[in-house]
């Protein structure tokens, strides 16, 4: 985030235009930035996403400021799992939301701060377990990461 950086200001009908209604892999709709433990690390496992703060899961625009709350919050859980995110202040109608811009990271293994590696699974954040992950591993482009984690 830059200092001084303008806001976005979108109508309603833009807003769902840019973003969608369904959640998936690269979208999630948070009421707030409490609970972005397991989000910001699955996506950037997966192929990065943006996760837009203020929207209820019945898709209502409540709000969610990028104060210094908020930014205190997204980089304090960015920064347990080493995620380098993005944020943007969006204006919708009277309504002020924050985008978080999640990076895909392919050259190494971003877990939560508990040390789980998760995927994003359609809308769910899924932890790999036994197989899963080396299977996972052995798919990404980073081989020596993927050598370098299996002989730990």
């Amino acid at each position: 985030m830059q200092a001084g950086r303008v806001c976005t200001t979108l109508d309603e009908r833009g807003f769902w235009a840019r973003f969608g209604r369904v959640e998936h892999e690269r979208l999630e709709f948070k009421a707030s930035a409490n609970n972005l433990r397991d989000v910001i690390p699955a996506m950037a496992m997966t192929r990065g996403g943006e996760i837009v703060l203020g929207v209820t899961d019945d898709r209502r625009l409540a709000g969610c400021r990028l104060d210094q709350r908020t930014l205190d919050a997204v980089m304090r859980r960015a920064q347990e799992c080493g995620v380098d995110v993005e944020l943007e202040a969006l204006v919708v109608g009277r309504q002020h939301l924050t985008v978080v811009r999640v990076p895909h990271v392919p050259d190494r293994v971003v877990t939560t701060a508990d040390g789980r590696l998760l995927r994003r699974i359609g809308s769910d954040n899924v932890p790999l377990r036994g197989e899963q992950v080396s299977r996972f591993l052995r798919r990404r482009p980073a081989k020596r990461v993927v050598a370098r984690f299996l002989h730990m």
